[in-house]
């Protein structure tokens, strides 16, 4: 979602998640592509320098380069004590051989913990479990994670099946998806064209979820999709769907 929109609707799922990273209980975000998971993880991060954010990696040597450049980018004394990354990091992650990167992440990780967020986990291996096991049960450690569904977390299900500590992130209410539109639609300049029917059809076919709220509002600023000032609903909404396709 464009950072500079409004964040609505989610601020119990936001405190929640907020206590979650305070406490170092581990949590799971639920929730389809488009629904704000994201969003609402770095709205709970906001002034947080203790939890790092992860985006998720397909394989296991991108996410342990991932978390390097991010133990790098937080300075975090255990890791550049050992690791010695020297003046260009991207230089020195580009030589690093993932069985090096493993035993310095994992020794870092136990000596000093430095709790992490997995944004998007996708059909995670067990190779991708069995390194982040060891992490994830390290004193100190907290891990938390965000997926569609607890299918698409793969290996990573065995770490994160307690339901009780699983956060379901539910649609926009009506009121709230109807701020984001105009709040979107303010964003992308679309106030010259008809937006009458466009906003009735846009809401109806998003069901509550604010990422193809936003999508559609920025497809609706492409030429393509006009009519003089009437916007072509069907061809928008089909290359909407197909971006959001699982």
């Amino acid at each position: 979602m464009e950072p500079n929109l409004p964040f609505v609707g989610r601020e119990k799922e936001r405190e929640r998640l907020s206590l979650a990273f305070a406490s170092g209980d581990p949590l799971l975000l639920l929730g389809p592509q488009g629904s704000g998971k994201t969003r609402l993880i770095r709205e709970a991060l906001s002034g947080n320098r203790k939890v790092l954010y992860i985006a998720w990696q397909p394989t296991l040597h991108a996410l342990l380069t991932a978390m390097a450049r991010a133990l790098i980018a937080a300075r975090h004394a255990g890791f550049m004590e050992r690791a010695k990354p020297a003046a260009d990091p991207e230089a020195w992650l580009a030589v690093q051989t993932s069985m090096h990167l493993k035993g310095l992440l994992w020794t870092a990780l136990e000596h000093s913990p430095a709790p992490m967020v997995f944004d998007g986990i996708a059909g995670a291996g067990f190779p991708t479990y069995r390194f982040l096991q060891r992490i994830y049960h390290a004193p100190g450690m907290a891990l938390f994670a965000a997926s569609r569904d607890a299918l698409d977390l793969g290996a990573m299900a065995r770490l994160f099946w307690n339901p009780a500590k699983a956060l379901n992130v539910p649609p926009l209410h009506e009121r709230d998806a109807a701020q984001l539109f105009e709040a979107a639609a303010d964003h992308f300049r679309l106030r010259h064209l008809d937006l009458g029917e466009f906003r009735e059809k846009v809401l109806e076919s998003a069901g509550g979820n604010p990422g193809q709220i936003v999508e559609m509002c920025r497809l609706a600023t492409q030429p393509q999709y006009h009519a003089g000032r009437y916007i072509k609903f069907s061809p928008l909404r089909i290359d909407t769907v197909m971006k959001f396709a699982p």
